[in-house]
């Protein structure tokens, strides 16, 4: 049978006069010591076990005779740690301390004891007790006589309050502990956090400073960029400029050789200072864009238009696909856009010897107010190393160290193309191996115009019942016109040489179903396309079909006079495809014209114009007089804007070429008091239009445009100055001229 667990014994203490009372107490309180305990033990021998009575805590009991003997008793107890709980008083104790008084200096000592005044009678009331020893739940009075249960139950009750209140104490002192530790552990942390807090004070305004050093430091370095770049593209103008020309003059084959070593290592030189330039823009995050109305097919035929003497330099086709029907008036940042794909060709043409670049757009989806375009540009190059392939966007990277000293370059267009993408919130990536070329694609978002907005539409390219032939070794070429022609209703078909040419003509023309137009591409092996258009213009069965040469824009076709090549119109390649729809169109149909385009052409534009140059730099001056001059012009010259501006008072003028920076008056200043000029009603242009102010500048970096035509200008071209840029600015300037007056 499992005993019950023993209860801890409980110290009591008996403080009286009387002795007898202390044997009372011991018998009430330890009845084990007691005759009747010896007689119950006596019966369990006799008779056997009996039921054992319920038994409370046991005591141990300790006597004191006087008050004071009591204290000692109490003083020794707490000294040993071993408290009394409960102490019984006798309240008259002659000739010593009465219970109450000994009460008080027991508690001096151990203020928990609870202590039970017992009194037959007492000179003391309990009022008088409560003056004396205060009210406390400590106190108890005990009427002599007492019964023995009274006694037994009070010192129960008064000994488990009492251990109660210990334990409690207890758990209160370790809650107290856990409370201070708790309490250091906070004032540490809270001091630890201050001091963080402090350090991170000090690292803010530090962080502040340098934020402040390094915005002066940027605005410092932009303004030396801006300062180079003018500085270094103003005599770069005049070393390009004039190689240009005089690559036009007569020249020997040595002479030819080396001006092309001069020109060519000036527009490298150009391009790594644009690279360097931007680049450096992307580290400052000072690389902003912007959002503007454009043409889509405008921006990529473009591009290819100024990468195609390169191209051709090489014997390259520069093939430009541009699905006909896909949205092309589109809202964003062209001039962005065209440096992505200005860096992907040129790279693909560089590294490519033989064969093709091509350029294709794709439409990958499309909403009502955005679209999601895919760019491919395909070459059939050296290819890339699959290990290379992954570090190539990186800065000043290229393929390994031999292509560098091969081909040349900075290494920064890849890494500058990456990041253009990432803020039009697309991806650029390759495929590539090593001998079979590369395929470089990327993807960006642009958003449409309004259609409020969007500029009125040409006519739709309608082709129906024009039977076309398209004559091209090159099958990109081929399948790219056959492609858009077929999109306007045209029936089209494509062949790759001569021979099968005439060949399909002359079987089209007997079953009845002749061909109306042939599309001859010039460059040919066998039979070239001069060649070819004579054939055709000497067999009568074919000799009615109109014959369009397509010719590269390094070997243009002046045309024959006489009209016995037979050729009725000439488009440059890359095919521009408002060109070839003109070409095909019925105003080309009833023109017949044997003569090219002029502004395909390096002749003089063919209509008149007073243009005033405003330049400070004498060479800039000769070269600017030489270019306007082999375009038919003879400019009139001035040397700051402020003779700009009094030029205009005095004469009228169609176009002022205004260079940016000049002495006195710059041409932003000017421009300004033109206008100004204009609004009080002087009219400085002819025929009572606004002068057309072309901005002539070496400030090229971004932002650079913008600020020349928030100022007025009406067009903007950067130093180096090619002769094809000014052609193309006076021609836009001339197509403006149909617009009404305002």
């Amino acid at each position: 049978m499992r005993t019950a667990e023993p209860i801890p014994r409980r110290r009591v203490l008996i403080i009286d006069d009387n002795r007898a009372i202390h044997e009372d107490f011991i018998k009430i309180l330890c009845p084990g010591n007691s005759p009747s305990e010896s007689l119950e033990k006596m019966e369990e021998l006799l008779f056997g076990s009996v039921a054992p009575a319920p038994r409370g805590p046991e005591f141990e009991i300790d006597s004191a005779y006087q008050g004071r003997e009591g204290l000692e008793r109490v003083q020794e107890a707490v000294a040993e740690g071993h408290p009394y709980s409960v102490a019984f008083v006798d309240v008259r104790m002659p000739p010593g301390w009465d219970g109450v008084e000994t009460t008080a200096r027991i508690w001096e000592v151990d203020p928990e004891l609870q202590i039970v005044l017992c009194t037959a009678y007492s000179n003391y009331s309990w009022d008088d007790m409560l003056v004396h020893l205060g009210v406390s739940d400590r106190l108890v009075i005990l009427k002599k006589p007492f019964d023995n249960i009274e006694v037994q139950q009070l010192a129960n009750a008064l000994s488990e309050k009492w251990m109660l209140g210990r334990k409690l104490g207890g758990q209160m002192a370790n809650l107290a502990a856990m409370v201070a530790e708790r309490t250091r552990d906070l004032e540490t942390a809270n001091a630890g956090l201050l001091q963080a807090n402090q350090q991170l004070a000090e690292a803010t305004q530090s962080a502040r400073e340098l934020a402040a050093v390094a915005t002066v430091a940027n605005e410092a370095k932009g303004e030396f960029l801006a300062n180079m770049s003018h500085e270094i593209r103003t005599p770069m103008n005049a070393v390009i400029g004039m190689t240009e020309l005089l690559l036009e003059t007569p020249l020997d084959d040595q002479q030819r050789d080396l001006m092309e070593v001069v020109r060519g290592s000036g527009k490298l030189l150009l391009t790594l200072l644009d690279d360097i330039l931007d680049f450096s823009r992307i580290e400052a995050g000072k690389l902003s864009f912007e959002e503007h109305d454009y043409d889509l097919r405008q921006v990529v035929e473009t591009t290819l238009e100024l990468l195609a003497p390169r191209a051709d330099a090489k014997g390259l086709e520069l093939v430009g696909v541009v699905p006909v029907g896909i949205s092309t008036h589109l809202r964003g940042d062209a001039g962005r856009l065209r440096q992505v794909l200005m860096n992907l060709v040129t790279n693909a043409i560089k590294f490519t010897d033989a064969g093709e670049v091509v350029v294709e757009v794709r439409v990958l989806s499309e909403s009502a107010d955005e679209v999601w375009l895919r760019f491919d540009v395909r070459d059939t190059g050296i290819g890339i190393d699959p290990s290379v392939q992954a570090r190539l966007f990186q800065a000043f990277t290229q393929a390994d160290g031999s292509t560098t000293r091969r081909y040349g370059g900075s290494g920064l267009g890849l890494a500058i193309a990456k990041r253009l993408v990432s803020l039009m919130q697309g991806d650029i990536g390759l495929e590539s191996s090593p001998g079979s070329g590369s395929t470089f694609h990327f993807t960006c978002r642009q958003s449409r115009q309004r259609l409020d907005e969007i500029p009125p539409a040409t006519p739709p390219e309608s082709f129906e019942g024009l039977r076309i032939l398209v004559v091209d070794d090159n099958r990109s070429v081929r399948e790219s016109l056959c492609s858009a022609l077929a999109a306007c209703r045209a029936t089209v078909r494509g062949v790759t040489d001569g021979r099968e040419a005439m060949e399909t003509l002359t079987a089209a023309a007997t079953a009845g179903s002749p061909y109306t137009d042939v599309l001859v591409d010039l460059t040919m092996p066998v039979m070239s396309g001069l060649e070819l258009a004579q054939a055709i213009k000497a067999d009568p069965g074919i000799a009615s079909v109109r014959i369009t040469l397509l010719a590269p824009i390094g070997k243009r076709y002046q045309g024959d006079p006489t009209g016995r090549e037979g050729i009725d119109a000439t488009v440059m390649k890359p095919v521009k495809w408002r060109h070839l729809c003109e070409s095909l169109g019925p105003a080309s149909r009833l023109a017949r014209s044997p003569v090219p385009s002029a502004r395909l052409a390096s002749t003089p534009l063919g209509f008149p114009a007073r243009i005033l140059l405003a330049e400070d730099n004498l060479v800039n001056q000769r070269l600017a007089r030489a270019q306007l001059r082999k375009l038919g012009y003879e400019p009139v010259i001035v040397s700051d804007g402020q003779e700009a501006v009094r030029a205009l008072e005095s004469d009228r003028f169609d176009v002022v070429l205004m260079d940016g920076q000049m002495p006195i008056m710059g041409g932003i200043e000017a421009t300004q008091e033109i206008r100004r000029l204009e609004r009080q009603g002087l009219s400085v242009g002819s025929d009572r239009r606004p002068v057309h102010i072309i901005a002539v500048t070496a400030s090229a970096l971004r932002g650079d445009r913008e600020k020349f035509m928030s100022a007025g200008m009406n067009d903007y071209i950067s130093k180096p100055v090619q002769l094809g840029e000014l052609r193309e600015a006076l021609v836009r300037w001339c197509e403006g001229r149909d617009r009404p007056v305002e």
